[in-house]
């Protein structure tokens, strides 16, 4: 599966602060672009932080093999960060809602390690916290998006969202505008993805 301009040149040179979202029906889509987003990152020498579910992880690591790059050594170089999204955003949550002060001061926790593993300024993070989130707990998912806002200006990051829709061909109309709102650039879901 191909990603096709002019999607492919953001996901490989997202600008700092710029909070993209990938719409997909097929995780072979989402693997293949969050695999172009952080592989492009390492090449350059960015710090890349990848908050998925485990298969997604998996999926996204064994992609990043077949493109010729060893995972092992960026993670032991703490370049590459690889993080449950469940499991993080368990630690945040609060009575079904994202409690600002512990979201915040685990991000910042998260990106000043990715910065103090040594060489690396820049820092992409991709995550799907929010797709856990938005067909069970709308309001959540909106709040979550907009502290990542914040912690986007804040930490000067890029960001890149997964939301997985539906198979019908109308779901990409259905993707609630107040969350599309919140993000820089969407990238739709391709024919055939």
């Amino acid at each position: 599966m191909k990603i096709h301009s002019p999607w492919d040149d953001r996901l490989e040179e997202p600008l700092a602060r710029e909070h993209l979202v990938q719409l997909y029906r097929d995780d072979r889509l989402l693997v293949e672009a969050v695999a172009l987003f952080a592989g492009r990152g390492l090449a350059k020498g960015e710090a890349v932080i990848l908050v998925a579910t485990p298969a997604h992880l998996g999926a996204v690591e064994e992609r990043l093999k077949d493109r010729g790059f060893d995972v092992e050594g960026p993670r032991q170089w703490g370049q590459l960060r690889v993080m449950d999204a469940e499991t993080l955003l368990a630690r945040f949550m609060v009575e079904g809602r994202p409690d600002p002060a512990r979201f915040g001061s685990i991000l910042s926790e998260t990106i000043s390690a990715a910065r103090a593993a040594g060489r690396y300024r820049k820092v992409r993070v991709y995550g799907e916290m929010v797709n856990l989130l938005w067909k069970e707990n709308h309001a959540a998912a909106r709040m979550l998006e907009e502290l990542w806002n914040g912690a986007i200006q804040a930490h000067s990051v890029s960001l890149l969202c997964g939301y997985g829709l539906d198979a019908d061909a109308e779901a990409e109309e259905r993707f609630p505008h107040d969350l599309r709102e919140l993000h820089s650039h969407l990238i739709p879901v391709i024919a055939g993805g």
